[in-house]
C-alpha cells in the first residue's frame, strides 16, 4: 500500500451463494487508488469490477479482505460512521437514477436535506452545482425533458452536493452516444482537476480509460490480471485481454480486417514483409520512414497509421509493408528495436503474429 493511497483494498473476496451455488464475483484483489488519481477499471461484463468498487463504499460487503478509505477502516464502521463517510463518496451510474417527479434542481438537492445547511444555503450550492456542470437554465425542469448526456450531468452535480473526495463512475457513459461520451469524460476530468476530485472510473470500454485515466487495471473473471499507468499498459501490454482492449480502442483492429483481406495483393514473399511498429514518446518524432530507406534501401508502404496522445505522451502505431533485400530487412528491423520501437511481423495467412 502507498502512503499517498485513498483507496486500498487488500485481499478482497467476494463471494455470492444463490440456490445451493458458490458463485466467486471478486478473486483475492488488493489495490490502491491515489488522491487525485482518475483510475480506470476495465473489463467485460461479469468481470466483477462493479461489485468491486461497491466495496469502496460498503454497498457490497466482501467476503473477506480490507477496505481502507480515506484512512479508515469501512468494514468496522457503525452505522453512522459510515454514512458520513458515504457522503464523501459519490457515485454516477449508467441509467442516471434520477427522480422523475422532481425538478433538476430538487434532484441535485435532495442529498443536502437534513444536512447543517440553511434553505437559502442548499438553494445557493444547487445554483453552483448546475452552474458547474453546465445546466444553470434547467433547473426549474423535470429529467424527462433532457437527453441522456443531461441526465448525467445533474447525476454528477448531484453525487457532488456533499463535497466528496472521490467519485465513482459505474458504467456511467454505457448508456450515451460518442460524443456525448466524450463531453461527460472532459467534464470528469475538469472535475478531477478543478476539484481534486479521485476517480475511478468502471467501464468495458477501453476508449473511455484512454481519454482521461492516468492509471488502468484490467479485470477478468473476479481478478485483476494487469495494471499500471496508462501509457505502460498501452505501450507495453502483457495480458491478450489487455492487448485486444487496446486494439479496440486505437481502431487497429478494424484496420488489420480490411489489410488482411487484401493480403494476396500485397506480394508478400522473402522481400516483402507486413510489419507492425509500435513506438512512444520521442521515438515518435524520428524520421523513421526516411531513416531506413537512407541507410538500409528499405523501402516501407504505409497502410495504417496512428498517434495517440495518452497523459501528455505521444503513442505510435503503424502498420507498413518493408520491401528489401532479406538481411537488409534484418538490419532495418534491428535498427528499429535499437531506437525503442516494436516490431513485430504480421501474418495474414493466419492472421496471428509472428
Amino acid at each position: 500500500m502507498t502512503k499517498d493511497a485513498i483507496i486500498q483494498l487488500k485481499d478482497v473476496d467476494v463471494t455470492f451463494h444463490n440456490k445451493g451455488q458458490t458463485v466467486p464475483a471478486v478473486k483475492h484483489v488488493s489495490l490502491d487508488v491515489n488522491r487525485g488519481d482518475i483510475y480506470g477499471v476495465v473489463g467485460y461484463s461479469g468481470a466483477g469490477k462493479s461489485t468491486l468498487v461497491r466495496v469502496i463504499n460498503r454497498l457490497q460487503r466482501p467476503t473477506s479482505g480490507q477496505v481502507i478509505v480515506n484512512g479508515q477502516d469501512i468494514l468496522a464502521m457503525k452505522a453512522k460512521d459510515l454514512r458520513q463517510a458515504r457522503t464523501k463518496i459519490g457515485m454516477i451510474f449508467q441509467h442516471f437514477n434520477l427522480m422523475n417527479a422532481r425538478t433538476i434542481a430538487d434532484n441535485v438537492d435532495y442529498p443536502l436535506k437534513g444536512g447543517k445547511l440553511t434553505h437559502a444555503q442548499r438553494k445557493e450550492k444547487v445554483a453552483k452545482l448546475l452552474a458547474l456542470v453546465g445546466l444553470s437554465e434547467k433547473a426549474n425542469d423535470y429529467p424527462a425533458q433532457l437527453s441522456g448526456g443531461q441526465k448525467q450531468r445533474v447525476a454528477i452535480a448531484r453525487a457532488l452536493a456533499n463535497d466528496p473526495e472521490i467519485l465513482i463512475s459505474d458504467e456511467a457513459t454505457s448508456a450515451l452516444d460518442p460524443k456525448t461520451t466524450t463531453a461527460i469524460l472532459e467534464l470528469l476530468k475538469q472535475l478531477n482537476k478543478d476539484l481534486g476530485l479521485t476517480v475511478v472510473l468502471i467501464t468495458h470500454e477501453m476508449e473511455a480509460v484512454k481519454e482521461i485515466c492516468n492509471k488502468v487495471a484490467v479485470m477478468e473473471d473476479g481478478e485483476i490480471i494487469e495494471r499500471g499507468d496508462l501509457v505502460t499498459i498501452f505501450s507495453e501490454p502483457k495480458q491478450k485481454l489487455t492487448q485486444d482492449f487496446i486494439n479496440t480502442a486505437t481502431q487497429i483492429d478494424q484496420a488489420l480486417d480490411k489489410i488482411y483481406k487484401q493480403a494476396n495483393a500485397l506480394g508478400l514473399d522473402d522481400h516483402h514483409r507486413l510489419v507492425q511498429l509500435k513506438y512512444v514518446g520521442a521515438s515518435t518524432d524520428a524520421p523513421l520512414i526516411t531513416e531506413l530507406f537512407k541507410r538500409y534501401q528499405v523501402v516501407s508502404n504505409i497502410l495504417y497509421g496512428n498517434v495517440e496522445i495518452l497523459q501528455d505522451t505521444p503513442l505510435g502505431n503503424l502498420v507498413v509493408v518493408m520491401a528489401g533485400e532479406p538481411d537488409q530487412l534484418d538490419q532495418a528491423w534491428q535498427y528499429c528495436r535499437d531506437a525503442g520501437i516494436q516490431v513485430t511481423q504480421l501474418k495474414p495467412n493466419d492472421s496471428e503474429v509472428a
